[in-house]
């Protein structure tokens, strides 16, 4: 992800029911070429439909998307649960994650009110680079848990998926480690963590792909993962990123999903987009609105 930069400022805390969630933002930035994420589009819809969500969501030329890096704490219950760890810091035989980009994550942990040894569950929605970086922690010439008592998340699927055959640099670096220290475990994709907040199977950007559904007093929230990359996708729900590792699966995924927590006051979280908001029917597709 090129074109990454700290953010000035980190989002407000969002309260749903009896919990709160805080995101916490790692890079933002207009990092994806849009022709590269949706080839399946001829240029002039890609252009019409980038150009209908403006500035929030593109550059000023309408060739690369902006997006955010981030994870979210869920907190309350007496719980701290992370979802998504995102780039992470340096590992062996790689100085920083995306260039010269030095995260701060852990920085915008601290000034959330986060130590490290407060999490008690990071859930990893899915094995991708930029979910995992801050499971781990280079430290003394060694990798470290960055959550030192937390039990870390990810379904079988998912785990199967990403190492089967050699695992990628990520996967050595940010996952493997915890096996050793016994603090990964692998779960079904419809887990319940808690009584409020629970794991929805979303299988096809990756076979254990999953969202998290926060579910309290009467309000909803869904930290959506990469259901979606930009809102172009709730219009055309049928389109799928060029990330996903089944297209088709993603696109029936991605209308079950919108379907089901659409018009229902539930906000709608997803972890690229810069600014989330509440579902709602429009003609075949959906949109976000401010407002339930």
């Amino acid at each position: 992800m090129p074109n990454l930069d700290t953010p000035a400022t980190q989002p407000a805390p969002i309260r749903v029911g009896g919990r709160t969630i805080v995101p916490l933002v790692e890079a933002v930035g207009p990092a994806l070429p849009a022709r590269a994420t949706y080839p399946q589009l001829d240029q002039d819809e890609l252009q019409d439909l980038i150009e209908a969500f403006g500035d929030t969501f593109s550059d000023s030329s309408r060739t690369r998307l902006r997006v955010v890096c981030q994870g979210f704490a869920i907190l309350g219950a007496g719980r701290v649960i992370l979802v998504d760890t995102c780039l992470g810091g340096p590992k062996p035989n790689r100085p920083h994650p995306r260039g010269d980009f030095v995260s701060r994550w852990p920085s915008a942990l601290i000034e959330a009110g986060i130590r490290p040894d407060h999490v008690d569950t990071v859930i990893n929605t899915h094995l991708h680079h930029d979910h995992v970086g801050w499971n781990t922690t280079f430290e003394a010439g060694q990798l470290r848990p960055t959550f030192p008592r937390a039990l870390y998340l990810t379904t079988t699927a998912e785990f199967v998926h990403a190492t089967r055959g050699k695992p990628q640099d990520h996967i050595t670096n940010s996952l493997l480690p915890l096996q050793s220290t016994k603090q990964f475990d692998t779960c079904e994709p419809d887990t319940r963590i808690d009584q409020e907040v629970r794991l929805i199977p979303a299988p096809g950007h990756t076979p254990g792909h999953v969202v998290v559904e926060i579910d309290s007093q009467g309000r909803r929230a869904v930290l959506a993962a990469d259901l979606i990359h930009h809102p172009l996708q709730l219009r055309r729900p049928d389109v799928s990123a060029a990330m996903c590792t089944d297209p088709h699966q993603s696109a029936i995924t991605r209308r079950r999903i919108l379907r089901r927590y659409a018009d229902t006051g539930t906000l709608f979280l997803p972890s690229h987009l810069p600014k989330g908001g509440y579902l709602r029917s429009a003609g075949d597709g959906w949109r976000l609105t401010e407002r339930p």
